[in-house]
């Protein structure tokens, strides 16, 4: 029976024209036929089918292997990560290889030491993944060896990935029930070139047969709660019977969000919480098996003895989180943004190629974002189209073929790792950088696309998602599912599970000081927030274009994370912008933590970073005074980030203390020990790293 993939209307990709045409697979009989998703017309976040017949004629090797290990590195100049993977060869397929035991190709993005990027639409490797390769020479500048390098085709779509579990394949638009002697055939009959069997493969886990006897088959009989998110930490409880007195080497999976659910994703091993006879407690991962993220549709589990049991329910995934891996594995978190420009958000640059019906369309999702979350960015022209690590958040399209075939578009986000002042590791957000492919037939709006057209608006709004830090998800209908049709128009947030996974990301992580890698985010439409004294401390700001805005709340407190702030004032907006100040009249002495709460329409508010105020001014000063502990807390305003050098001397002139401590540009509240140190009177001198000095008297009790 022939297997038909249609493609309606003429789509022009840059590297191929689609014709309204069937690609017709007809020699994948058998066990072997390859199944594809029902929305054929739909592409996976911008990458659309490569036809079998097209991938192997741009596929200079051809080969069944295993990959051995990953290591990534920097290009030439610094400004991009590619992973050089090993594989061992067992069967060649099309071409000759030059090295069978240790065949090296490259993908594209890769984490070394404290850096990260995270390319969507891109292949990414593991060892001990195990399939059929389709290579090419790789052309990416600023590598050695180019011209001799190879990489995927179509990047994702270059690779059938082999399930070792049960004999299954996949690749990203098409699943096969076995790669057999039907699927090689008909391969050869594509390549003209027989299988070359180098080395046996290695042997599949055995299907168990029957049940071996006295033991029960698995059963799960419910799921609480039936909707997550994931990446969150969320736990899913599965009740059921015949799971195993422990775990072992038994798994749960959950379907894979990047494909639609045509493949599985297993839980990490930090996942599982418990697991008994009756009741699995498992954590529902955005970054399982693979790096994948875990989406909507039946939960599967497999038991220590290879036993499978399906759950009836449908768990739905409501929102995804992007996680973030340390090099060796150690450490899975979500990532946070920080303030990049002098507006306290991060600044998109449109490069020369993004002219003006791109530009108008980015600006609309740009605000649909901001309008809708409190995300705080903003874009205008800027001088370069590259895509690098180079400083700039670039929007572009390509020139030629930068992207992989059939990819119509990705995002690149850069991640940095910085250790935290209590010696943990924090990765933010440090670059994002979006690319287009410049043949698409877009429909750049404001008028809604018809088929075969593609919205870019729609693209747009789902791409800010990814940069954001949303992953895929199966749920039609929110703006982050993984797929988009022709003449689709999305460009309206979910509630639900866009806006509320969206929020979750900015309140938890990235309107927060998290000790390293940058100044908080401000809530948009913050523009400036500072601390005054005009009469009493307090606070003063800016917003421009104001939206998802109601009034703000000023509130003080002793410390800067304490649950006990006490509401001192409340702000009317005044839109579309304006310039805002409020001073607390009753302020008490001493030094006191101020925030800045935006109510937003449906009640609920944002918080932005506390700053730190005395009731004296936003001067240096020492409190309390005179110390009568053993700890002198300096308040210490600074122009600069950096080292600040304090020489404590006694009132005959002797230095009988030094220290030096790192402060924060703004206001910071250091601490000095004093212990040991006599009662009496003191002066303290300081220096920072800006040759400014200062000294103040003190009276230690």
């Amino acid at each position: 029976m022939a297997l038909s993939l249609p493609f309606s209307g003429v789509l022009s990709m840059g590297r191929v024209w689609l014709l309204a045409a069937t690609v017709t697979l007809a020699a994948l009989a058998g066990s072997a036929r390859a199944q594809a998703p029902a929305a054929t017309a739909e592409a996976h976040c911008l990458m659309l089918p490569l036809a079998p017949e097209q991938r192997v004629q741009l596929s200079a090797l051809i080969v069944e292997a295993q990959v051995r290990d990953a290591q990534s590195f920097w290009d030439a100049g610094h400004h991009r990560l590619f992973t050089r993977h090993r594989l061992q060869v067992f069967s060649v397929l099309k071409g000759q290889p030059t090295d069978t035991a240790g065949l090296v190709l490259l993908t594209e993005g890769g984490r070394l030491g404290l850096d990260q990027q995270t390319l969507t639409n891109t292949l990414q490797l593991a060892p001990g993944q195990r399939g059929v390769f389709f290579l090419a020479p790789a052309a990416w500048p600023g590598l050695p060896g180019t011209g001799h390098l190879l990489t995927p085709v179509g990047s994702q779509q270059g690779f059938i990935e082999v399930n070792p579990a049960d004999g299954t394949a996949a690749e990203p638009f098409r699943t096969y029930p076995a790669l057999d002697a039907a699927f090689y055939q008909h391969l050869a009959r594509l390549t003209g070139q027989a299988r070359q069997v180098l080395q046996p493969l290695p042997a599949l886990p055995k299907p168990v047969a029957a049940r071996p006897a006295g033991t029960l088959a698995p059963v799960v009989t419910g799921l609480s709660p039936l909707s997550l998110p994931a990446g969150v930490g969320a736990v899913l409880t599965i009740t059921g019977s015949g799971f195993g007195s422990s775990r072992g080497t038994g798994f749960v999976e959950f379907r894979n969000a990047d494909d639609g659910g045509n493949t599985r994703v297993k839980a990490r091993e930090t996942d599982y919480l418990t697991w008994t006879d009756t009741r699995i407690q498992v954590r529902v991962p955005s970054a399982g098996s693979g790096g994948r993220p875990a989406g909507s549709g039946l939960v599967r589990v497999t038991t220590d003895g290879q036993l499978q049991a399906e759950s009836l329910a449908t768990l739905t995934v409501i929102y995804a989180l992007t996680n973030v891996e340390s090099t060796d594995g150690t450490i899975l978190q979500r990532p946070n943004h920080v303030a990049q420009n002098a507006s306290g958000g991060i600044s998109f640059q449109l490069g020369p190629n993004f002219v003006a019906g791109p530009t108008a369309a980015w600006q609309r999702a740009l605000a649909v974002w901001r309008c809708n979350t409190g995300m705080n960015w903003d874009g205008a022209a800027g001088p370069s189209n590259a895509i690098a690590d180079d400083g700039m958040n670039v929007v572009a399209f390509d020139q030629g073929t930068q992207l992989p075939t059939l990819v119509l578009g990705r995002t690149t986000s850069y991640y940095r790792g910085c250790y935290a002042p209590d010696g943990s590791v924090v990765f933010w957000v440090k670059e994002i950088d979006m690319q287009f492919d410049d043949a698409t037939n877009f429909q750049f709006g404001p008028a809604t696309a018809v088929s075969p057209q593609i919205d870019f608006e729609t693209v747009a709004v789902h791409e800010l998602g990814h940069a954001q830090q949303l992953g895929h998800l199966i749920l039609p209908g929110a703006v982050m599912h993984y797929a988009v049709a022709r003449g689709q128009n999305a460009r309206t947030l979910s509630a639900a599970s866009d806006i509320a996974g969206g929020r979750q990301v900015l309140r938890v992580r990235s309107f927060r000081n998290l000790g390293c890698g940058g100044p908080a985010l401000l809530p948009a439409p913050l523009t400036a927030l500072s601390a005054t004294y005009t009469g009493g401390p307090g606070l003063s700001w800016t917003t421009r274009d104001e939206c998802f805005l109601s009034s703000f709340v000023v509130e003080r407190s002793a410390d800067r994370d304490t649950t006990g702030w006490q509401r001192v004032g409340t702000v009317a907006a005044r839109p579309p912008a304006a310039q805002y100040s409020f001073t607390d009249a009753q302020a008490p002495a001493g030094l006191h933590y101020y925030r800045l709460r935006l109510v937003r329409p449906d009640g609920s508010l944002d918080n932005a970073a506390p700053v730190l105020l005395s009731s004296e001014g936003a001067t240096a000063g020492i409190f309390p005074n005179p110390v009568t502990g053993t700890t002198l807390q300096f308040q210490y305003p600074s122009t600069a980030a950096g080292v600040v050098t304090f020489r404590v001397y006694d009132e005959q002139g002797r230095l009988v203390r030094a220290v030096a401590l790192n402060a924060s540009a703004g206001l910071s509240l250091l601490s000095l020990e004093v212990a040991g140190v006599r009662p009496g009177f003191y002066l303290l001198h300081w220096q920072d790293a800006q040759g400014s000095t200062g000294s103040l008297k003190f009276v230690r009790q």
